[in-house]
């Protein structure tokens, strides 16, 4: 997998930037407010045109909002992937083999190995 994108893309902490989606099945999508909570995220149903945004795949979106970012991406995404209800996040981990990063100055190159 190659990802490409602009130099504005990058950040030093996950979560400081924008909120990570989840993708949770309809069915008493509430129940999970108090998971996400003790997760210490601040918990937003997302809308669309007024109403709550349906995915593809005909599921809700919580766009999960962290104060201080994601401290342990991989510990979150195991704790999310791991409750009933939930089918996937918009954590990407360890899925790219190389990331062309483009910007006024060119184009940086990262390896999976170079950002370890």
């Amino acid at each position: 997998l190659i990802i490409i994108a602009d130099d504005r893309k990058p950040v030093a902490r996950l979560g400081t930037r924008a909120p990570l989606p989840v993708e949770v099945v309809p069915f008493c999508h509430m129940a999970h407010l108090s998971f996400f909570n003790r997760l210490g995220a601040k918990p937003v149903l997302r809308q669309a045109d007024a109403k709550t945004f349906i995915t593809d795949n005909g599921n809700v979106t919580y766009d999960l909002h962290f104060e201080n970012g994601i401290a342990d991406p991989a510990a979150l995404q195991e704790a999310l992937l791991h409750r009933a209800g939930i089918v996937d996040t918009g954590l990407f981990l360890e899925m790219a083999d190389l990331a062309l990063i483009a910007g006024e100055n060119g184009i940086q190159t990262m390896t999976r190995a170079s950002t370890r």
